[in-house]
């Protein structure tokens, strides 16, 4: 990756600041007090930190009098990919794009980053990609060996103590801890020792438990029967409460079916007045007339009535005997049996001058004609003829009296409006019928109300029970969802005398509780012991717990340890060879790193055999660090080339040793960046740029 434009705003000193790198070897060159720092720390924020983060580092990198955030821009090329990165630390947000694409989430911005860099968090890169002057001073001094500065390069501890140091810390403090839980020892550790007075503490414990046990079951039973007693007479109020509403609400919904039924008849009783009324004003518009005429004309309608009912009767008898009497006829046989009787005597009368055997004849047609007039019906329809003409006659006398009846009953109409006499019977059947409607109305109101037909005392009593009825109906309003029905308060009033023997039962129990409980100090001593026992089993739980982190924090370390010195270990040694044979102009060609200690050797030409670097001169020792440190940045960012950001490591080398080495970092920066931050101008003439910057 190659950085060629760093902008800051209010970043600490610089308010408004822009800066250019370019690829190859950088030089950012000030006094003390410049802001060379500031502006490592600034790329440091554009590589890593991110725009939402509230951690105190951002806060106090904010220029100083400016109520508002800072702002990191950077601009620069990853494989040949143009990218643009905006850090508003103000605005709480970050954007990144390259060749068309844009990314504004935080979290996949780092991971864009991570994936051109090859190096995922800031504290591996200051240990990998960042060499600073007081770790190549430190080993120049003999205060740090080689081998604990790799250990912080490859384990991204940035200064920290190494794995082999941690871990021998882990194992003596874990050592510490587990002496004497596995057998005896002369000065146990502190989990031993809290489990010796554990133990103790325990058989104290079973000592007191055994003499107040007695006492605890009664305390506890007392507490039962307090917090039973309370549920009773909870339960008690309860009960007393649902009894009262439920009776409540019988009673009012009694009163309220009791209004209700009054009401209706009072209801009923006021229709039926109205209905009497209309029926009334019916009477009056319809039937005042017939009222007159037949009050009075009564008597004589009702004796022309049976007169005429009378005729009618008696024409409808003459009539049915007229039917009769005209039904009478020959049988259909009579007429052939008389032309064929009369023949044969006609017959017979002429051939008895001729033969006396005609005689026979005569008497057979005298025989027939006989059988036609008897059998055949000539003689009774002769006899009928008389008795037709008599019931003609008697017909029209009756049929003469029913005129003469109708034609008074005519004159008994027209009085009443009436145009014919089916008039005159319909209208009176109709005010039959309303007379009867108004009997049964009558009958029905002395039935329903003692106030009979008082229209205004019916309505006076109908509103008083509409409001006595609303109020109970609001009162049963009020109750709803508080009431029994009637199997549910049968239950409650069985359930209400069973609490009340069962109060009695606990009141008593109580007081013989209450006596077993008098005196005694057993529980004081019981309840230290505990909370002693408590304190003691929760510091050995975070001791066990401080053990078994101990432990996997050592298993993991030892992998980790091996691991990663197992992937770096053999690459490392060819390319920190190759580095320090260049620095070293081929004195120094192959390098050995053995064990977790990061152990380095080089092989000596004068010897014939390999060497402890730290046996070597103290020169030496910083160029085998600094070519091991470039061979860690190839190593662990797997191909990729993240800026090396250099803080001055040279000054302690002298004037061959820095020229070897600068020629080595120009080589190395070939197709890389690397940016040196110093305060002098000794590295000018290596320099592909030079950023210089203004004292504060």
């Amino acid at each position: 990756m190659l950085i060629e434009e760093i902008s800051l705003r209010h970043f600490k000193r610089f308010r408004e600041a822009s800066f250019t790198l370019r690829e190859g070897l950088n030089v950012v060159k000030g006094p003390n007090e410049s802001g060379k720092s500031t502006l490592l720390q600034a790329v440091m924020a554009g590589l890593f930190w991110r725009a939402d983060s509230t951690r105190r580092e951002v806060r106090e990198s904010v220029t100083w009098g400016e109520s508002g955030g800072m702002r990191v821009e950077l601009k620069g090329k990853s494989d040949g990919i143009s990218f643009h990165l905006i850090k508003d630390f103000s605005a709480r947000r970050a954007e990144l794009t390259w060749e068309g694409e844009r990314e504004t989430d935080p979290g996949r911005i780092q991971e864009r980053m991570r994936e051109w860099l090859g190096i995922g968090s800031e504290a591996a890169f200051r240990a990998t990609a960042g060499i600073r002057q007081d770790e190549v001073a430190g080993i120049a001094e003999g205060g740090r060996e080689l081998g604990e500065s790799l250990q912080a390069a490859v384990g991204g501890l940035e200064g920290g103590p190494g794995a082999v140091r941690a871990r021998e810390a882990l194992e003596r403090e874990l050592g510490e801890m587990l002496r004497g839980t596995k057998g005896a020892a002369r000065n146990p550790g502190p989990l031993a020792r809290i489990e010796e007075e554990l133990a103790s503490l325990s058989r104290r414990r079973e000592e007191l438990t055994r003499a107040v046990r007695e006492r605890e079951e009664a305390r506890r039973r007392l507490a039962e029967l307090e917090e039973e007693s309370r549920r009773t007479e909870q339960r008690l109020e309860v009960l007393e409460a649902l009894i009262k509403d439920t009776q409540e609400r019988m009673d009012i919904e009694e009163d309220v079916e009791d209004f209700q039924r009054r009401y209706r008849m009072l209801e009923s009783s006021i229709k039926l007045l109205e209905k009497d009324e209309e029926l009334a004003k019916e009477e009056e518009s319809r039937y005042a007339a017939l009222r007159e005429v037949l009050s009075e004309e009564g008597e004589r309608l009702e004796d022309l009535e049976r007169r005429r009912a009378a005729a009618g009767e008696r024409i409808v008898g003459l009539s049915r005997n007229l039917e009769e009497a005209a039904a009478l006829h020959p049988r259909p046989w009579a007429p052939w049996v008389m032309a064929a009787g009369l023949t044969l005597l006609l017959a017979g009368l002429a051939g008895v001058a001729l033969s006396p055997y005609m005689l026979v004849l005569c008497l057979a047609g005298f025989g027939l004609a006989t059988l036609s007039l008897v059998r055949g019906g000539y003689l009774r329809m002769h006899s009928a003829s008389k008795r037709l003409q008599e019931l003609r006659a008697q017909v029209e006398e009756v049929r003469a009296a029913e005129a003469e009846v109708a034609r008074c009953m005519e004159s008994i109409m027209v009085r009443a409006g009436c145009g014919s006499l089916e008039d005159f019977q319909r209208l009176r059947r109709g005010y039959a019928e309303l007379r009867a409607r108004r009997e049964e109305i009558a009958d029905r109101l002395r039935l329903l109300s003692a106030w009979g037909g008082d229209r205004a005392r019916l309505e006076e009593e109908a509103r008083s029970l509409a409001a006595e009825a609303g109020l109970r109906s609001r009162r049963l309003k009020e109750l709803k969802g508080r009431t029994l029905d009637p199997e549910g308060l049968q239950q409650a009033l069985r359930e209400r005398e069973e609490l009340v023997r069962r109060m009695e039962n606990l009141r008593e129990e109580r007081v013989r509780l209450e006596v077993i409980l008098a005196g005694g100090e057993q529980e004081e001593e019981l309840l230290s012991t505990e909370e002693e026992l408590a304190q003691l089993e929760e510091r050995k739980r975070r001791l066990t717990m401080r053990a078994k982190a101990l432990e996997l924090a050592l298993q993991w370390l030892r992998r980790a340890s091996r691991d990663s010195l197992d992937s770096v270990t053999a690459r490392l040694e060819e390319m920190t060879g190759d580095y320090l044979s260049r620095i070293t102009g081929g004195r120094y060609r192959k390098v050995s790193v053995e064990g977790e200690g990061l152990s380095v050797s080089v092989w000596s030409p004068e010897k014939g055999e390999e060497v402890k670097a730290d046996s070597l001169s103290r020169g030496t020792v910083d160029q085998v660090y600094l070519a091991a440190r470039l061979s860690l940045v190839e190593v662990i960012c797997e191909g990729k080339n993240p800026p090396l950001l250099l803080d001055d490591p040279f000054v302690t080398f002298d004037s061959e040793r820095l020229r070897r080495a600068m020629e080595l970092l120009r080589e190395y920066a070939r197709g890389r960046q690397v940016v040196i931050f110093t305060c002098g101008d000794h590295y000018d003439l290596y320099a592909d740029r030079v950023v210089t910057l203004a004292p504060a």
